[in-house]
């Protein structure tokens, strides 16, 4: 008996089968992209007990013939192309052939469809991938499938489906994924006659937005339209406030195909960097237009996955766009009313840029809540609340009308006011803000370095000591001044200044682990700036330090000065307010 043998046509259709049909939400996909491709302007999907019992799929597009339609339910049967060479100029959701087949290989498939030229339509059974029937019916425009019994003749796959409520879900999913990739249609989802989704088929993205996830989630979005070249990215961007605490909302469409690309939301995430806590994700909806040349989506057996031609340069594309959006769009949400305006001219007069403002230190002799004094260079961080001179003085409660309260909840929290209602400042998050950006971009020029009057040796393991003497370069843009003493020693001569009164040698190691624990830094700037948060954390002002009035003016002022004052570089909000109107409804006043 020989060893190699063909396989027949049943075991065939039922391995492809594996390969396109995961789950019920994976049919739901492939016919949804077959009604698209058919012209549809309206989708309607029922289902039951999660998919497993029925699915039903109608739609008003052009419908088939009879002999295409019987066509349609043989292996790589396609209108889409015709040769090889239409590969690369797809336009369609779907072009493989293998949709229908592999469903009605694994279920009790029928089939309705009829074209608006013909007087009837076509129906077609098929059951476990074996035609039934063939026949003339009535019909309406269009085309309805029924998918009865998924899995049916494959009890291991149905095994390992997950419960109704979550495969239920799973279909939501990509409804509502076509739904915002084709706002010009309008989708139904019922599932046993309870109406899951609806959306109006406007060809409004906004509108499309609401009907899926809401009014309150939708007023959060920025909008994104930007070209370059042949590119265009467009959609809607969120702000910190709604953001989640996984990946499932960075939603992505490459010519209005549903995908997923790691590099993308690896560039968005990185846009985001320092405005996001730990854990949490960005919300984004962004359309990608590209050349299909320059991509292929053939390299997926669901076509969930794509390659692109330049993958590093749509990378830093994609990130800049998110930035300068992120940006212009105003990061301001719940925690700052949307018409707040603390922009730098609020705080400076146009004539004087921030960072020549003769600024005066003082020692204000701040006392903790332990009763000991706070870090010397704590206190110089707080700068007085007069500056002199007549051209350059600035006054919070005048430029800004904020008044700062002299005592903060639980010394925690500065209180301050304004004209809109009252503001809670987290006074270690806004100067981890402050010291982040004066130590990223002002680096050596702002921190400056003290020479030690005895050089400290430090004693390292070997990975310590390699990460130190491949980036002595690093540290000393940051005030370290570092060199290697041979073995697994580094001779330390000189720290930051405002590290003197610190462990600064346990602050050295703290950087190391950082960069141990981060692996994936490829380049200076992203250590730099890695090194730079764990310095601004280890040196802020901590939760419970006291703070006189001046000081907290001072802070306050400073963080407004800050190009994004609303976050510390952790993603942790830095500012709370409670608006006026707000109050009053607490007091019942309105």
């Amino acid at each position: 008996m020989n060893k190699v043998h063909r396989l027949d046509d049943g075991t065939i259709s039922k391995i492809a089968a594996g390969e396109i049909v995961e789950r019920p939400a994976s049919v739901v996909k492939e016919l949804i992209e077959n009604s698209i491709d058919a012209g549809a302007t309206r989708i309607e999907v029922e289902i039951r007990n999660g998919g497993r019992q029925l699915i039903q799929v109608i739609d008003d597009g052009c419908g088939m013939e009879r002999e295409d339609a019987v066509l349609a339910i043989e292996r790589h049967t396609t209108s889409k192309i015709l040769d090889p060479d239409d590969l690369n100029t797809l336009k369609t959701l779907g072009f493989r052939g293998e949709a229908l087949p592999s469903i009605a290989a694994i279920s009790q498939f029928e089939m309705i469809t009829k074209p608006a030229a013909s007087e009837f339509g076509t129906l077609i059974e098929v059951k476990g991938g074996y035609l039934q029937k063939v026949k003339d019916c009535g019909a309406p425009n269009g085309t309805t499938i029924k998918v009865h019994d998924l899995f049916f003749n494959t009890p291991a796959r149905l095994k390992y489906l997950k419960t109704i409520p979550t495969e239920t879900g799973y279909i939501s999913e990509i409804v509502s994924r076509m739904a915002l990739g084709y706002p010009e249609i309008s989708f139904r989802l019922n599932h046993h006659e309870y109406e899951v989704l609806f959306t109006p088929g406007s060809g409004n993205l906004h509108e499309a937005i609401i009907a899926v996830f809401g009014k309150d989630t939708a007023k959060e979005m920025i909008p994104v339209n930007h070209q370059e070249g042949s590119l265009k990215i467009s959609g809607y961007i969120g702000k910190p406030s709604i953001a989640k605490t996984n990946r499932n909302n960075e939603i992505f469409f490459l010519n209005r195909r549903y995908f997923h690309c790691r590099a993308l939301s690896v560039a968005v995430e990185k846009a985001y960097h320092t405005l996001l806590p730990i854990a949490r994700f960005p919300f984004i909806i962004l359309f990608l237009e590209i050349d299909p040349s320059l991509v292929d989506i053939n390299v997926h057996p669901a076509k969930m996955e794509v390659r692109f031609a330049n993958e590093p340069e749509l990378f830093k594309i994609f990130y800049h766009t998110v930035l300068k959006f992120l940006k212009d769009g105003c990061l301001l949400s719940e925690w700052i009313a949307p018409d707040e305006d603390f922009t730098l001219k609020n705080i400076i007069p146009e004539n004087q840029p921030a960072e020549n403002l003769p600024i005066h230190y003082s020692d204000f002799g701040a006392v903790n809540s332990q009763g000991g004094q706070v870090a010397e260079a704590v206190q110089q961080m707080a700068a007085t609340a007069v500056v002199q001179g007549p051209e350059t003085f600035v006054r919070l409660d005048t430029v800004m009308d904020l008044y700062v309260f002299p005592k903060a909840l639980q010394d925690v929290y500065i209180i301050a006011h304004d004209d809109k209602g009252l503001l809670l400042i987290d006074q270690h998050a806004a100067h981890e803000r402050i010291l982040y950006e004066r130590y990223f971009y002002k680096s050596k020029e702002f921190l400056g370095t003290q020479a030690l009057l005895l050089p400290e040796t430090v004693n390292l393991n070997y990975t310590q000591y390699k990460v130190i003497a491949d980036r002595l370069t690093l540290f000393s843009d940051i005030g370290f001044e570092l060199e290697t003493f041979g073995g697994q020693t580094i001779i330390l001569r000189g720290v930051p200044l405002n590290l003197v009164n610190y462990d600064y040698q346990q602050i050295i190691l703290d950087l190391v682990e950082e960069f141990m624990n981060f692996e994936t830094f490829k380049n200076p700037a992203e250590i730099k700036e890695a090194f730079t948060i764990t310095m601004a954390c280890k040196t802020a002002i901590k939760a419970g330090d006291k703070l006189n009035h001046l000081e907290m003016e001072s802070l306050v002022k400073d963080l407004f000065r800050c190009d994004n004052p609303y976050t510390c570089p952790h993603g942790r909000p830095t500012v709370f307010r409670m608006n006026y109107d707000e109050i009053s409804r607490k007091f019942l006043r309105r």
